[in-house]
């Protein structure tokens, strides 16, 4: 009996000790994320987090560090917070995403995460779970019919790429108005207009006469963030006009959607005024549009601000959003405009809506500074008895100006520099 014991003992060290092993931490770098026009977040807005959706980490100087899936990865603030995460795997054209939660606290001018990077055997699941304010639409294992209002051209196919499904929205004309011609969300309406939103595609694939509103209402008023893409050769008269719109700013020829692309769109609403009439209470907004092809600093894209806008709005929550294909495929006409998604997220993020696209770096954890380390363990601060004799400032890691004395120096501590 006591052998038993002791052989289940030895295989339970053995399995913690190899455990250990697989998830060895390689590197710790920082991610530096700095926002050229960020404006502190309003009191109105009550969520205890933002979200940063990380979308070219692959493309950094360190991405020999990662897997692929980027599910050896692990992220914190400077605080050891650590962030929940949703990992979106590589699709297309596409690379691996994650969508970070990072509480409120965290979030500046000049923010500034801890990535873990651990070996590549090791693999990380989501941590952060959709349906609150992070809200998901996936192909792949999600029922159209239970996220989108159903019309004859939906359809469900299979998806070679990843053996998967997409969904496939045509444009199917319908002169009596009886039923949506395209991709109309029935599960992302209800949140508050002042949280801002946005809204994250990805196709596998988007071409010609597209139209996207991210506040939409089937049968109704559409007031939100709005975007065309024109493709005129497609068009009756044949114009040659290719361009990708923003409803409240410019337009760009080259900003077009073509094959597997990440869609996003994003928009802000700042109330500047506000009343009650015989309708109801209304607000009126400043409104502040972004359609682009990603959400780093190197994808193309386009913004449009309208100020002091005359609308009264009635409505305090968002409505739905809808992704239209347009008019036919061809001047020909035998064929209808299309749309295959593969997902759609919609999560609030003063960051993107309000702020502008943030630049993200990836480096070596930034360490200017002296720290104190006995063994493994770091101390950010030494005593002597009751006085504060070292604190080394966590946010750029300098020496604020106290020094450690001799007896702390010759007691087994080591110095990182």
């Amino acid at each position: 009996m006591l052998m038993s014991i002791l052989l289940f003992l030895l295989y339970n060290l053995y399995k913690k000790d190899n455990k250990i092993l697989i998830m060895t931490l390689q590197k710790k770098l920082q991610i530096n994320i700095v926002m050229s026009n960020y404006n502190q977040r309003s009191g109105s807005y009550s969520s205890s987090y933002d979200y940063i959706f990380l979308d070219n980490l692959a493309s950094s100087s360190y991405s020999n560090y990662f897997r692929s899936d980027l599910k050896n990865l692990k992220i914190k603030t400077t605080n050891g917070t650590e962030c929940q995460l949703l990992y979106l795997p590589a699709y297309g054209s596409q690379g691996a995403a994650i969508l970070a939660r990072v509480p409120v606290g965290q979030i500046s001018q000049t923010t500034k995460l801890l990535l873990d990077v651990h070996d590549t055997g090791t693999t990380f699941s989501s941590t952060l779970s959709t349906g609150n304010e992070v809200l998901m639409f996936d192909a792949n294992n999600d029922t159209y019919s239970q996220f989108f209002m159903n019309y004859s051209g939906l359809s469900s196919n299979n998806d070679s790429t990843d053996g998967g499904h997409f969904l496939r929205a045509r444009f199917v004309p319908n002169l009596e108005g009886t039923s949506p011609t395209d991709l109309f969300t029935t599960f992302a309406s209800g949140q508050p207009l002042a949280n801002n939103r946005v809204v994250v595609a990805r196709f596998k694939y988007i071409n010609g006469n597209v139209f996207v509103n991210d506040n939409a209402t089937y049968h109704g008023s559409t007031i939100g963030g709005i975007m065309m893409q024109i493709d005129g050769t497609l068009s009756p008269d044949e114009s040659n006009v290719k361009a990708t719109v923003n409803y409240w700013g410019g337009e760009k020829d080259y900003c077009m959607f073509t094959g597997a692309k990440t869609l996003v769109l994003a928009s802000s609403f700042d109330a500047y005024n506000q009343g009650s009439d015989e309708e109801g209470n209304w607000k009126q907004y400043h409104f502040h549009d972004r359609v682009g092809t990603g959400t780093s600093n190197t994808s193309d894209y386009l913004e449009g601000f309208s100020r002091n806008n005359p609308s009264k709005i009635y409505q305090s929550n968002y409505a739905e959003i809808e992704v239209s294909p347009t008019l036919y495929a061809t001047t020909d006409f035998e064929d209808f405009n299309y749309v295959d998604l593969k997902w759609l997220m919609v999560f609030p993020s003063p960051l993107f809506a309000a702020n502008g696209i943030p630049q993200i770096t990836v480096t070596k954890r930034d360490k200017t500074g002296i720290r104190l380390y006995k063994g493994s363990h770091e101390y950010t601060k030494a005593y002597k008895g009751s006085t504060l004799m070292w604190d080394a400032n966590d946010e750029d890691m300098d020496d604020t100006g106290l020094h450690i004395p001799d007896k702390i120096i010759n007691h087994n501590w080591d110095w990182v520099f």
